[in-house]
C-alpha cells in the first residue's frame, strides 16, 4: 500500500483526507461560504424594490418617524412586508421599527399586534402612551407580480389538439415573477399564472398572482396550427413536375392562414422514372419563414401527409416560382403556375396569395422558364407596423404609446418611452417586429425625481434602545441611496444600517448601532525565530471582523489569519508571519465549482499525491515562469498554475450598487450570471476585491461578484 504523504504548505499542517488511491486533499479552513445574512439582505432588497415601485404610497412612511401626538385613532399606516419566518416578538420588533411611532423624546412607543391574516402578518396594531390607546390598521405594500415572456414578440403557437392552452405557464416561456418573499409563518411564496382565452380564440389574457396579491395582466397572441389541406396543395402543385426535387423547400399557405414549409420524405421513383410516390413533411413557419415551435412541447410543429403521387416529365416546362423574405432569406411561399412560361413583374406579383401583405422587393426583369431552368426566386417584404403600449408596473395603467414601423422580422428601437418613466426590462429597448402582433404591452416604472430632499438620521444603541451620538443631517436626490457613518465609539449593527433610500423631504430615519468598545491586541511573531516583530491594537464591536496588516517585509503564514474576528473573551492573540519578498498581491484562491487545485514541482511536473481543496485560499511568496506558463509558489517546491487561481485583496466592508438599472453579477472568472442581478441602491457585504478580466470587482457571495464601477464602498 502506498504511503500517503503529509506536507506543510508555507507552515500550514494539512490534514489528509483520502479521496482516491493516491490523493491527499489539503483542506483549508478558508474554504467557506461568505457569512452573509442572506435572509436579512433579501428582505432589504425586496423592501427597496417595493419602496421604489410603490413610492406614491410608501414614501411618507418608510423609516420616517410618526409622532404619537400626530397619530389618529383608526388611521391606516403602510409598511414594507416583513418576509421570512419569525417569532411573534421578532416580527413585532421589526414592524415597530417600520412604523416608527415615537413619543416626544423620539423613543419608540410600546406597541401590540393582533388580527393576523393567513400569512402571519398582523393587520391591527395598538399604541398606548400615558394611558391613551390608539388603534392603527396596517397595510403592507406587496410588489405586484408580473408576467414574463421569454419571446418578446409575445406570440404563442400551438398545434391543433394541444390541451391546456390557457394554462401553459409550467411548460412554455410564460412565467409569473414576484419579488415577494416567504410569509411570517415561513411558507415560501409561489407565483403562478393563469390564462383566459378570448371568445375568438386569438388571444390569451394571463393573470399573475402570488400568495399575497394579484398582479398585472398581460395578453398574448395565439396561433393554432391545423393540418395542411393536402388536397389543396396537390391542386396547387398540379399533377406533373420537371423533377421530384421541385417539391422540396416549398412554402404553402393553409386555408386558415397557417404557413408551412414542405419537403418530400419516403420517396420512391417508378422503374421508368415517370412517376414517384412520397410523403410530405410540413413544418410550420411564421411570416418571415422561421420555424415555429409549439409553446407546450417546445418542438417544431410538423405534420406528415399520406401517400402522394406525382408525374415527372423533364421534357416539358413546369415553372416553380419561389418567394423568400428579404430580411430572413427564408422561403415563405411557392407558386406553380400552369398557364404560361414567361412572367413579367406584374405576373409574378399576381402569384402572391391575396391579402397576404407581401410585396416584391427590388426590380426584376421578365423571366422565361425552360425545361433546363424552370425555377426563379423573388424576394418580398411584409409590413409589420406595431403599436407599443406602455404600462406602468406600479398601477397597471396605460401611460403612453408609440408606433413602430418596419417589415416582418426586422428590429426597431423604442425612442418614445413616456417622460418620467423608464423600462422595467432594459432588453425591451429593441423590439422584433411581427405582423402577428400589431400591438404589444411594454412595462415601465416611474423615474426617481431629481429634487433635493432633506433628511435626518438618528442613531440608537441596538442593545439598550437609547439614542446615541449626534443626529446626522443632509440632502440628496429622491430615490438615491444615502450612506451613513456610525457615531464615534460605535459601529453600524447590520448591513441594512449602512444606509437608506431617500423618498421624501424632511425624511427622518433611525439606524441601529452597537458599541465598538472591545479591545484587541495582536502580536505578530516570526514563525522561524519565535520573536515578536510587530503589534497591532485597537477597539471594535464584539464579533465584528477587521482586516489585519502584516509588518513591513513580512507575509502572513495562514491566509485565514488576515480576517480577524474581535472577541471580548480573547483580547490578545498571536499571529504568525514570515519574511517574504512578496508582501503585497500575495493571496490566491481557487475557483469555486472548479475542482481541487493541482500542485506542480519547480519543473512543472504534476504532483499526483497532493491537491489543494476547491475554492481554498493560500499565501504565495514567489511568481515564476515554467515552460512558458506562470506559476505561484505555495510551499517549498510546491506550485500552482496561475490559471487555476485568482489573486484577491481581503476586505471587510459594504458595497452599495449604484446606477439607474439592475447591477449585473459575474462569477469568479468574469462570466456574466444570466439569471442573477442585484437591484439598484442596495447594500451588500463584501469580503474581497480582485481584478477579473481587467475589471476591479467585489465579491458579494461565494461565486458572485459585481464590478467596482457598478458600486460604491461604504
Amino acid at each position: 500500500m502506498k504511503k500517503i504523504k503529509m506536507i506543510a504548505l508555507t507552515g500550514i499542517l494539512l490534514s489528509s483526507t483520502i479521496l482516491g488511491a493516491n490523493t491527499t486533499v489539503a483542506q483549508a479552513s478558508s474554504n467557506k461560504a461568505l457569512s452573509v445574512d442572506k435572509t436579512e439582505i433579501a428582505n432589504n432588497v425586496i423592501q427597496v424594490i417595493n419602496e421604489l415601485l410603490n413610492s406614491s404610497s410608501t414614501a411618507s412612511n418608510v423609516n420616517s418617524q410618526m409622532k404619537f401626538s400626530d397619530l389618529e385613532d383608526g388611521q391606516t399606516m403602510y409598511a414594507a412586508p416583513i418576509f421570512g419566518q419569525k417569532t411573534d416578538t421578532q416580527f413585532d420588533n421589526v414592524l415597530q421599527g417600520e412604523l416608527n411611532v415615537v413619543d416626544s423624546n423620539e423613543q419608540l412607543v410600546p406597541m401590540t399586534t393582533s388580527n393576523k391574516d393567513s400569512n402571519g402578518f398582523p393587520k391591527t396594531v395598538k399604541y398606548t402612551l400615558n394611558g391613551v390607546t390608539k388603534t392603527v390598521t396596517v397595510d403592507y405594500n406587496f410588489a405586484k407580480p408580473i408576467v414574463s415572456f421569454t419571446n418578446n414578440s409575445q406570440i404563442m403557437n400551438f398545434k391543433d389538439g394541444d390541451t391546456g392552452i390557457e394554462n401553459t405557464a409550467e411548460n412554455s416561456d410564460v412565467k409569473a415573477i414576484s419579488s415577494n418573499g416567504a410569509d411570517a409563518n415561513g411558507k415560501e411564496n409561489t407565483a403562478t399564472v393563469s390564462g383566459t382565452m378570448s371568445s375568438d380564440g386569438k388571444t390569451v389574457t394571463f393573470t399573475p398572482k402570488d400568495n399575497y396579491i394579484t398582479g398585472i395582466k398581460a395578453e398574448r397572441t395565439v396561433n393554432t396550427y391545423t393540418a395542411p389541406n393536402w388536397t389543396k396543395i396537390k391542386n396547387s402543385v398540379g399533377g406533373t413536375v420537371n423533377d421530384l426535387n421541385d417539391l422540396n423547400d416549398i412554402g404553402m399557405l393553409n386555408d386558415n392562414g397557417n404557413m408551412y414549409l414542405l419537403n418530400t420524405i419516403n420517396s420512391k421513383n417508378s422503374e421508368d422514372g415517370k412517376t414517384a410516390t412520397f410523403d410530405y413533411k410540413a413544418t410550420a413557419i411564421d411570416t418571415a419563414g422561421n420555424t415555429v415551435k409549439d409553446a407546450i412541447s417546445g418542438e417544431p410543429i410538423t405534420y406528415t401527409s399520406g401517400n402522394q403521387t406525382i408525374n415527372i416529365d423533364s421534357s416539358t416546362v413546369h415553372p416553380v416560382i419561389t418567394f423568400k423574405d428579404k430580411n430572413s432569406g427564408n422561403v415563405v411561399y411557392t407558386a406553380f403556375p400552369k398557364d404560361k412560361t414567361t412572367f413579367t413583374t406584374e405576373d409574378v406579383e399576381g402569384l402572391l396569395p391575396e391579402k397576404s401583405g407581401y410585396a416584391l422587393s427590388g426590380n426584376y426583369g421578365d423571366f422565361t422558364a425552360t425545361s433546363n431552368n424552370n425555377k426563379q426566386t423573388y424576394y418580398v417584404t411584409k409590413s409589420a407596423d406595431t403599436t407599443v403600449n406602455y404600462i406602468d408596473i406600479t398601477t397597471g395603467n396605460n401611460v403612453g404609446s408609440e408606433e413602430l414601423q418596419g417589415n416582418e422580422g426586422t428590429s426597431a428601437v423604442l425612442t418614445n418611452v413616456p417622460e418620467n418613466y423608464k423600462l422595467v426590462n432594459q432588453s425591451d429597448i429593441l423590439q422584433n417586429l411581427s405582423s402577428l402582433t400589431p400591438s404589444k404591452n411594454i412595462y415601465v416604472k416611474p423615474k426617481a425625481d431629481s429634487n433635493s430632499l432633506n433628511y435626518t438620521v438618528t442613531f440608537r444603541d441596538k442593545t439598550t434602545g437609547k439614542v446615541v451620538g449626534t443626529e446626522s443631517k443632509g440632502t440628496g436626490d429622491f430615490g438615491s441611496y444615502i450612506g451613513v457613518t456610525a457615531p464615534d465609539g460605535y459601529a453600524l449593527a447590520t448591513v441594512i444600517d449602512h444606509g437608506f433610500i431617500l423618498l421624501k423631504n424632511d425624511q427622518k430615519v433611525t439606524k441601529y448601532v452597537v458599541a465598538a468598545d472591545t479591545p484587541y491586541n495582536i502580536s505578530y511573531v516570526d514563525q522561524d525565530t519565535g520573536e515578536e516583530v510587530g503589534t497591532q491594537s485597537g477597539k471594535g464591536a464584539n464579533e465584528s471582523k477587521i482586516v489585519l496588516k502584516a509588518p513591513t517585509g513580512y507575509a502572513f503564514v495562514n491566509a485565514d489569519d488576515i480576517n480577524y474576528t474581535i472577541d471580548k473573551d480573547t483580547p490578545t492573540s498571536t499571529v504568525y508571519v514570515q519574511k517574504s519578498d512578496q508582501t503585497v498581491d500575495n493571496i490566491v484562491s481557487g475557483y469555486p465549482h472548479n475542482g481541487n487545485i493541482k500542485i506542480y514541482d519547480g519543473n512543472g511536473k504534476l504532483n499526483d499525491d497532493v491537491v489543494l481543496s476547491e475554492g481554498s485560499s493560500w499565501i504565495i511568496d514567489k511568481t515564476v515562469t515554467i515552460n512558458g506558463a506562470e506559476y505561484y509558489r505555495v510551499a517549498t517546491n510546491e506550485y500552482v498554475k496561475a490559471s487555476d487561481v485568482y489573486k484577491y485583496t481581503p476586505l471587510q466592508t459594504v458595497a452599495v450598487t449604484n446606477g439607474t438599472n439592475v447591477t449585473p453579477v459575474y462569477n469568479s472568472k468574469g462570466q456574466l450570471i444570466i439569471d442573477r442581478a442585484l437591484d439598484v441602491n442596495t447594500p451588500w457585504y463584501t469580503d474581497r476585491s480582485a481584478t477579473i478580466r481587467g475589471k476591479k470587482m467585489y465579491r458579494v457571495a461565494t461565486d458572485e461578484w459585481i464590478k467596482a464601477s457598478d458600486s460604491t464602498l461604504r
